[in-house]
């Protein structure tokens, strides 16, 4: 359809009242029971289908090697605290890291609670006890329930990883099914998802327990639902807006800024009766009863419905980092600019002119979803979300920069050979950018860079303060010479061949600091933190289940694989 042809049918649904309901006849009800059977039949017997199942199988190929402590360490012990008590709290701070005893405090029943949303927990607890169910207690042992003997963390990992691989599989199909709504040709649509899936942080995150990946997913349905509403008038996809965004807010309060895009842009694009009537029953409902899950969390953790929990400890620090600083940051700095984690974003943005001219609405609504969301995150103390590979907090905008690609890939044939030789450099770097994130572990570099830093700046955090973190920053973030980048190429180099460790080490003109060798290094040598490499290295035991495991899981990788480029062929 033309820009004109979309707009008119839009005021002519409006004016003609196409929001109402129609009459609900037998004849009606049977033509949409065989619609939806078709539209079921296609998702899962087609192209969808096996796209699904591709990123499925390759993000668990390429998952993590082992558990990674830090915030997801504590989002796990709660999943298993739900899963084996149904207890949204800890009986014990004993499993808490010392980093995290000040994020964690003690209820009024008596139980221990993190200042994380619920969201993340929720989601590893059918993992854990599809693990329960299938393994049973073997190898707890005598240990506690928050005190594991390494044979029961052993055989659970490769369950807790099928979460995050499942959730970011989920995030590539709803992609491709926003850029079929959006009127992309299936060629163009399935490979802009698998662009997005291989090209940008969606790939490295997939293999973290961190609550960014569910975020991001939980975010794009309820923005894919709020498009469907005005795009097919269909009240369902406002329910399936409102559970989304409910569910994005009980995973990490700040979702709800996103909220009042989604509904001025609803209101804008289909103003009527009918629209205000679906955003208050069908969107406000779900939503309103995930705000009530989450006020009851906050009580029995504080005592107060307005206490979230990001006021204690460094979080005291609020959002005192200047815009400028923080914008600079994430869009410039050599250590954290989203544009060199996602080169592939800079196609987005020279394509979002053609996007807008094409769904001014929908492309309006993108840059407000990525405004009202980046600015916060730009003024937070803690603008880098370290202890991470890029700029974490950016991968929930990622698929709003990356989809108005579809207009490039579209007009391919049209294009000229040097437009097409850059955007197939961006996306050959997009693609090896990412592969270098999730080839080493996150923690390697950043670990044996905080020994260095040390060595100038004062990295004591008994005295936190913003000018602290500052200090931190200017080497970590914006200098290219402790670059998380230039430490996974370093550390991968050494993965490939075998020399001197310390001879090319990044800050090797600063001097010789005698350190210990970076975590995951062995005789000089970097492990890949992939799970069929380093889970035998932890539990030697699980070497009998890992290689069949592995095999299995590539032959998987490569059938739908071929399944996929089959459909992509297929005009």
């Amino acid at each position: 359809m033309t820009d004109d042809e979309i707009t008119r049918d839009r005021v002519t649904r409006t004016k003609t009242g196409s929001f109402s309901d129609p009459p609900r006849t037998q004849e009606k009800a049977y033509d949409q029971g065989v619609t939806i059977f078709l539209s079921l039949r296609r998702l899962f017997g087609g192209p969808a289908f096996s796209l699904f199942f591709f990123f499925l199988t390759f993000y668990y190929f390429t998952n993590a090697g082992w558990y990674k402590g830090g915030d997801e360490s504590c989002m796990t012990h709660l999943a298993r605290s739900i899963a084996w008590t149904g207890k949204v709290g800890l009986k014990s701070s004993g499993s808490i890291g010392q980093e995290h005893l000040g994020d964690v405090t003690r209820g009024q029943d008596g139980l221990f609670y993190g200042k994380w949303g619920l969201g993340q927990s929720l989601v590893q607890v059918p993992f854990v006890l599809l693990h329960r169910f299938l393994v049973g207690n073997a190898g707890r042992g005598g240990g506690s329930k928050e005190n594991l003997p390494l044979e029961y963390y052993a055989s659970e990992f490769p369950f807790l990883m099928l979460c995050p691989s499942t959730i970011s599989a989920l995030g590539c199909l709803i992609f491709l099914l926003f850029c079929l709504r959006l009127g992309f040709t299936q060629r163009a649509s399935m490979v802009l998802t698998l662009a997005y899936g291989l090209g940008t942080m969606a790939w490295p995150y997939s293999k973290s327990l961190m609550s960014e990946a569910t975020l991001n997913v939980a975010i794009l349905g309820g923005v894919y639902g709020a498009v469907s509403y005005v795009l097919t008038c269909r009240r369902a996809w406002m329910a399936v807006a409102g559970i989304c965004m409910g569910f994005a807010f009980i995973t990490k309060p700040v979702a709800c800024v996103i909220i009042p895009v989604l509904v001025m842009y609803v209101v804008g694009s289909a103003p009527s009766k009918r629209t205000i009537f679906d955003l208050g029953l069908a969107f406000g409902i779900p939503l309103a009863a995930f705000l009530s899950i989450q006020l009851w969390y906050n009580f029995i953790r504080y005592g107060t419905v307005l206490q979230f929990g990001y006021n204690t400890g460094p979080d005291s620090l609020g959002f005192g980092t200047p815009l400028y600083v923080g914008l600079w940051g994430l869009f410039a700095s050599p250590g954290k600019s989203f544009f060199l984690y996602t080169p592939l974003s800079i196609l987005g943005l020279a394509s979002m002119g053609r996007f807008l001219k094409r769904h001014r609405a929908e492309a309006l609504l993108f840059m407000a979803v990525c405004i009202v969301y980046i600015v916060p995150h730009a003024l937070w103390w803690a603008w880098a979300g370290d202890w991470a590979w890029g700029p974490r907090f950016l991968l929930v905008v990622t698929p709003y920069i990356i989809l108005p690609i579809g207009m490039f890939f579209e007009t391919w044939a049209e294009r000229s050979r040097v437009r097409k030789a850059l955007a197939g450099i961006l996306i050959l770097f997009s693609f090896l950018m990412q592969f270098l994130g999730v080839s080493i572990h996150p923690y390697s570099y950043i670990l044996a860079r905080s020994d260095v830093i040390g060595r100038f700046v004062d990295l004591d955090t008994s005295t936190f303060t913003y000018a602290w973190t500052y200090k931190e920053s200017t080497f970590s973030n914006f200098s290219p010479m402790f670059s998380h980048i230039v430490g996974n190429w370093w550390l991968l180099k050494h993965m490939i061949f075998s020399y001197d460790l310390w001879s090319d080490v990044p800050w090797r003109r600063l001097g010789d600091f005698h350190l210990n060798q970076p975590l995951w290094v062995k005789d000089g040598r970097t492990i890949p933190f992939w799970w069929p490499v380093s889970l035998p290295l932890f539990a030697r035991g699980s070497a009998r289940w890992v290689l069949p495991l592995a095999v299995t899981n590539l032959l998987m990788v490569v059938w739908w694989g071929l399944r996929l480029l089959r459909a992509i062929r297929r005009r």
